[in-house]
């Protein structure tokens, strides 16, 4: 019943959603977001770097 009332009500703004989601472009993921932890991952290299230094 509420379902029903809200879709009736915004049915205009749910159209517009629609065409414009059809527009969207493809979420592109970078390599650096594919790590599990990528400040996690320089800041052990700079460890090892800094313990290899002495």
């Amino acid at each position: 019943m509420i379902l029903k009332k809200f879709l009736k009500e915004n049915e205009y703004i749910l159209k517009e959603l629609e065409k414009s989601s059809a527009k969207a472009e493809p979420y592109i993921r970078e390599p650096w977001m594919m790590r599990s932890n990528p400040i996690e991952d320089k800041y052990e290299e700079f460890l090892r770097k800094e313990a290899e230094s002495f």
